[in-house]
């Protein structure tokens, strides 16, 4: 469900880019470079919709094979979306409403978390240890999943209000990872180690 906006905004930006949309101040950096635009987008999408499902008990006692190779895709994909975050944040020449000195170091750092995270579950898992791999794919699964939140957090704050710019829209954007971790932790928390994981 988190995902359900931001992936529309994404197809919708893919459309845009594969036509001759007016080039705008706020598309401006989306055509310099298609490129890691494109494949952030894409590789989000696989990495929110089809890590969803590797969640699911059922499906990983009844499928473990799928659950592998389902698995190798979500982190590659997981990896991919945090690398091009990362360039997207760097590199792109986005509007100072859109983005001030606290947003781009919050996505920095998002970015670097969610890398290092599915690095250390992927390592976790080759090592046999399920309960930390479950773990650390939790919190890269809440940070994969930051736009769907600032989509909750932001829409009732821009009806009520206006939409936010500034220092404004960076703390709001900035509270929907910080949520998105919480929660993480809270379900890690309250499962019993090993044997809710199997």
């Amino acid at each position: 469900m988190l995902s359900t906006v931001p992936v529309l905004a994404g197809a919708i930006r893919l459309a845009e880019l594969g036509s001759d949309a007016q080039i705008t101040a706020y598309n401006a950096r989306f055509v310099a470079a298609p490129f890691p635009v494109a494949l952030h987008i894409f590789c989000a999408t696989l990495f929110c919709l089809l890590g969803a499902f590797q969640f699911d008990a059922t499906i990983r006692l009844r499928y473990p094979r799928w659950h592998r190779m389902a698995g190798r895709a979500v982190a590659s994909a997981g990896i991919l979306t945090a690398l091009t975050g990362a360039w997207l944040a760097q590199w792109s020449l986005i509007p100072s409403e859109l983005q001030g000195e606290l947003l781009y170091l919050v996505r920095l750092v998002v970015a670097s978390a969610m890398a290092l995270a599915i690095t250390l579950a992927v390592g976790a898992v080759q090592q046999g240890h399920l309960t930390q791999h479950r773990g650390w794919m939790i919190r890269a699964y809440a940070l994969g999943q930051g736009a769907g939140t600032q989509v909750i957090i932001m829409l009732p704050f821009t009806l009520l209000f206006h939409a936010p710019t500034y220092f404004t829209r960076d703390a709001l954007m900035a509270a929907a990872w910080a949520l998105n971790i919480i929660f993480a932790e809270w379900i890690i928390r309250r499962q019993s180690p090993l044997a809710k994981f199997h």
